[in-house]
Formats: C-alpha cells, sequence, structure tokens
C-alpha cells in the first residue's frame, strides 16, 4: 500500500539538525526550489490499496538522487551514508530516529518502476527546468559518448590443442554458447559478455575496442539543460537515434525546436531530410568527402557540379567525370563517378584536387545528394560557426560532467534497461544541479533583491 511519510521531528531533533546543517549548500537550494512531489504521482498505480504501508517512493527516489549526485559507488555505501549524515536525512526527509531502507529495497524500486517510468520523472523534472524559464527549446544540440560497460573483456583465445584439432573445433563452435558479434563487415564474429550480453563492441579514438554502451543526449542551447537522454548498445550511431530525441521532446513538451546542431556523427543522409520535412535547420558538418583528405587548399565536395538530368559530373577544371559503378552501404546507395587518367595527367589543378598516385578523383553522388548540396552553403555561413560553438558548450562539458563527478565512465549496472536507468538518473542530477545554481543566482540580483525585500 502506497505510503506518504510526512516529516515531523520534535523540538531537540529540530534545534539538533539547525545547529548541524551548513549555512549554505546545494542541497538546501534543491531542497528550496525543486518539488519532488510528482515521484508520487508518477509512481502511484503500482501500489495496492490495502495492505501493509510501502516505504516512501519520494524517499526512495531522492536517496537514488543523492547516490548519483554525490558519486556513492553503491547502494550499500549509500545507505552508511544516509545514517550518519545529517544534511542527507534533512533532503530526504528522514527523522534521526527513523531506520534507513535496506539497501536491497533500492534494486526492487528499479525494477518495478523501470525504464519508461524512470524517463517519465526525468520529463517531470524537465518541466520544471522549463517553468523557471531555464529552456528556450529553438536551439537544441546532440552529442553520443561510448560508456563502458560493467563487464570484464571477453578472452577468445584459444589453446594450442584446440588449433591443431578440427574436431575440437567443431564440436566448441556446435556446442559453445558464449554470445557473439558480427563486425560491421561481416566478416568476423567478436565474443560478447555474458554477465551483459546487451553491450557491443566498438573501437574508440585513442583507446581501441571498447566493450559498451552509447549513451545519447540533447541540450537546450539557454542555459545547458539536458532536454533528453537515451542509451544504446555501443554499435548504434548517433544519427540512429537523433530524430526520435527530436520528436519525444516536441511531443512531451512542445518546443519549438527550429535550429539543432550536432557533430560529423550525425551527419546521415536521412537525418537531413528529416530534419528539412520538420522545417529545422541543422547544423551539421557535411560527411567526409571520398578521395578528398580535407587538406587546406583542396577542392571540396561542393566544388564539383553534378547535372541530374545529363547524369554527369563536372570538375572544378571543367573535365566530365565518368559513371564508375553503384555502391551500396547499408540501407543507402550511391553512383560513384571517376575522372579520367588522360585529364589529370595534364590538369593545372592537380594539386588542388587529389594526392592519389593513380591521378584520379572520385565523385559520389548518393540518394541525398541535393541536401547534402544545400547543406554545404548552410556550413559556410557564421551562423554554422556560431552554432558549432554552442554545440561545444553545451552537451560536451555535460558529458565531461557526467563522467567527473556522477560516476558515468563505466556503468554500475548490468543489462540496457538498468544503465538506461542509470544514465537518466545521472541527467536527472546535472539538470537539478543546474537549475538550483541559476536559479539561486538570479535570487542573489540585487533587482530580485529589491523585489523581495519590497514584497
Amino acid at each position: 500500500m502506497l505510503k506518504k511519510n510526512a516529516y515531523n521531528c520534535d523540538l531537540f531533533s529540530k534545534r539538533y539538525i539547525d545547529a548541524m546543517l551548513p549555512k549554505s549548500h546545494i542541497l538546501l537550494d534543491i531542497k528550496k526550489l525543486v518539488d519532488f512531489s510528482f515521484v508520487t504521482l508518477e509512481v502511484k498505480d503500482l501500489y495496492s490499496y490495502t495492505g501493509r504501508g510501502s516505504i516512501d517512493p519520494e524517499r526512495m527516489f531522492k536517496m537514488l538522487f543523492l547516490m548519483f549526485f554525490s558519486n556513492i559507488p553503491s547502494e550499500r555505501e549509500l545507505v552508511e551514508q544516509v545514517q550518519v549524515n545529517v544534511l542527507y536525512r534533512y533532503f530526504c526527509d528522514i527523522n534521526l530516529d527513523e531506520t534507513i531502507p535496506d539497501h536491497s529495497t533500492f534494486t526492487v524500486f528499479r525494477q518495478r518502476l523501470g525504464k519508461e517510468r524512470f524517463k517519465r520523472l526525468f520529463n517531470r523534472t524537465l518541466e520544471q527546468c522549463i517553468r523557471y524559464n531555464l529552456v528556450d527549446g529553438s536551439h537544441i544540440s546532440f552529442d553520443a559518448t561510448i560508456v563502458k560497460a560493467d563487464s570484464a573483456m571477453p578472452n577468445n583465445k584459444r589453446t594450442k590443442k584446440d588449433v591443431l584439432e578440427d574436431a575440437d573445433k567443431i564440436i566448441e563452435k556446435a556446442f559453445n554458447d558464449t554470445p557473439t558479434q558480427k563486425t560491421s563487415r561481416g566478416n568476423k564474429e567478436l565474443p560478447l559478455s555474458k554477465s551483459d550480453p546487451d553491450a557491443r563492441w566498438t573501437r574508440k579514438p585513442k583507446e581501441g575496442p571498447v566493450l559498451g554502451y552509447n549513451t545519447h543526449i540533447s541540450a537546450d542551447s539557454k542555459e545547458k539543460i539536458i532536454t533528453n537522454v537515451d542509451v544504446t548498445p555501443a554499435n548504434v550511431p548517433g544519427h540512429e537515434k537523433m530524430t526520435e530525441l527530436i520528436d519525444e521532446q516536441v511531443k512531451n513538451h512542445n518546443l519549438d525546436i527550429k535550429e539543432v546542431s550536432a557533430d560529423s556523427e550525425y551527419s546521415a543522409g536521412h537525418v537531413r531530410e528529416d530534419l528539412e520535412r520538420r522545417s529545422i535547420t541543422g547544423y551539421i558538418p557535411l560527411p567526409k568527402d571520398r578521395g578528398n583528405k580535407h587538406r587546406m587548399g583542396m577542392f571540396g565536395y561542393e566544388d564539383f557540379k553534378y547535372d541530374k538530368e545529363q547524369d554527369i559530373v563536372t570538375c572544378p577544371a571543367g573535365k566530365t567525370l565518368y559513371f564508375m559503378k553503384h555502391r551500396k552501404r547499408g540501407d543507402s546507395s550511391a553512383r560513384v563517378y571517376r575522372s579520367r587518367k588522360r585529364d589529370c595527367k595534364i590538369c593545372p589543378c592537380l594539386s588542388k584536387c587529389t594526392t592519389s598516385k593513380s591521378l584520379f578523383r572520385a565523385f559520389e553522388v548518393n540518394d541525398y545528394y541535393d541536401m547534402i548540396k544545400r547543406a554545404g552553403f548552410i556550413n559556410k555561413t557564421e551562423r554554422y560557426k556560431e552554432a558549432a560553438k554552442i554545440r561545444m558548450l553545451s552537451t560536451e562539458p555535460k558529458f565531461a560532467e557526467a563522467k567527473c563527478y556522477h560516476g558515468l565512465r563505466r556503468f554500475r549496472y548490468r543489462g540496457l534497461t538498468q544503465v538506461t536507468i542509470q544514465a537518466i538518473l545521472t541527467a536527472i542530477c546535472i539538470n537539478i544541479k543546474r537549475l538550483a545554481r541559476v536559479v539561486m543566482a538570479r535570487l542573489r540580483t540585487p533587482a530580485f533583491e529589491e523585489a523581495l525585500a519590497y514584497r
């Protein structure tokens, strides 16, 4: 049965708490500004109307919030910290003579709520940020980062006997229940973790192969509030989630999104098509041009002209590139054109066009050529440079904050559902912390102080 605990302490406890609490602390500011009553409203349908009274879900949520806010590594240590910390007790509305819930209760609480309900709790906190005028919604930045799974690297080394005896290999392959993941080319199978089979392999710059998940976020440009968060296996790129994240924000919060910015990971044709269909301007770098290393002074994708009616490509020197082949990669396809060696050999612009020793330049025309062409003109504007700075100041610092101060370098839970809950709780902590700092800074300004004094 759902039970709501009232925070009523006696006179002695109140004086003791007042003496022990700090004069200023961000948790005190959060307690004043943020209304956590939405937790009870969102979870009341999970509880029966009869039976023994439950632990207050608002109190449970506050303790989970504390765990990620203070980067406490486990529920066991969380219980130990709340037991002796007066500030934590006061924040969670736990009297000095009350017992702390057992650590196993938090596992049941997380599993009972599930990913979708935690996402609704995130939306509730975002609504409070919107009410405090911290979210504008006109410009949203997107980014994704790889977070390691709570699993050791699987060891797929075979003994010498396994290598020499083909029969043993066949038996091992037939009866081995270790899950595997195919590489992007599909020519090799990589072993996955048995303890966390949802985690997938990817390659991280300067780190090599990583087994983990891809965490996707979007942030508003006004006060850098996270507007959406989701987690996928590590082999799912960011551009596959961008449209879904946009639609969720528009549906849940009625945001009027006019501009979005992202890095080159989101430079997919279908993303640009979806943005144009929604009348949203995308400030996203163009994909890497095949055959061009993007050196300074080299001809880029936009310097070539494609005649759709005649199906020819003209290079900056005025020569025609001939059709070579069709290329299919995933769900997209492209027509590949190539210059003639005899034209490139005597061309005065050769040094600006290609560094290939074969003396030719390749050019691809994919299904989204017209959109990429329009994006090339957008990316030459001053607004594109401003949007790139906005993105660097919005999403990237949020990931740095999550990893340095809230334990998101490595997931503590296992399974896609549980790691998504961790990412959502981390985003809630970052948003509420930002809300407290910005709103309290506003209240401390002379204009607000005069208004409060007059009132």
